[in-house]
């Protein structure tokens, strides 16, 4: 795993449907060690357990209920944390051992926030962290994601997306304080973004104008 800042470590590349890149998270604060994203190579999965337990593994959308999604935590031994809507779209036998119930934004464990984002589907969750070490880190799943350098969003609409709620989302987005943005896929080159508050206005304006 790469560490990115002194609370925040990326774990190695996987592919997503074939060839969208992602990578997951470990962020460690005061009440312990969470995980945002699904990582599934099992080498990761051990690097990460041997790294300590992790207490959380948050969902950002449905999208991460993946083939690995089961295996991942019984390795980490991890409940999984999902905005409430998730959980239709889980196969037979599983589940969200916690759901956040929440429109609008959620406190959770060690300062962790949850933000509501529909729009690239129905059950989207952002997650911001204000790290005591001086950045504000915001995941933002699939939310907008960096497609060979352009910000872009994409709506599912057989996920309970929908093109005007997003554009609402990535408006609403512009208020959310944050200098690092880290998407859960990339197109082509995948690099967290250090963005300044003029840049981070320009990447959604860009997401939006992609869905005209």
């Amino acid at each position: 795993m790469e560490q990115l800042f002194p609370d925040l470590w990326q774990t190695p590349l996987e592919l997503r449907f074939g060839t969208l890149k992602s990578h997951a998270y470990l962020i460690q604060h005061s009440a312990g060690l969470e995980l945002i994203y699904v990582a599934e190579e099992p080498s990761t999965l051990h690097d990460i357990k041997t790294s300590g337990n992790v207490d959380h593994l948050y969902l950002s959308h449905n999208h991460e209920i993946t083939d690995g999604l089961a295996n991942a935590k019984s390795i980490l031994g991890a409940p999984l944390v999902g905005h409430a809507e998730t959980q239709k779209y889980f196969p037979t036998g599983q589940k969200l051992d916690r759901s956040i119930e929440t429109n609008g934004h959620a406190i959770l464990s060690g300062g962790l926030e949850a933000i509501y984002t529909p729009g690239h589907t129905d059950n989207n969750i952002c997650y911001r962290y204000a790290s005591p070490h001086g950045k504000t880190y915001l995941f933002v799943g699939d939310t907008l994601y960096p497609d060979n350098g352009e910000w872009r969003a994409l709506v599912m609409e057989n996920h309970g997306g929908n093109k005007k709620t997003l554009i609402k989302t990535l408006e609403r987005l512009k208020t959310v304080q944050a200098e690092v943005i880290i998407p859960s896929v990339a197109v082509g080159n995948y690099q967290i973004a250090g963005l300044t508050k003029s840049e981070w206005d320009t990447a959604l304006d860009a997401a939006i104008l992609s869905m005209q």
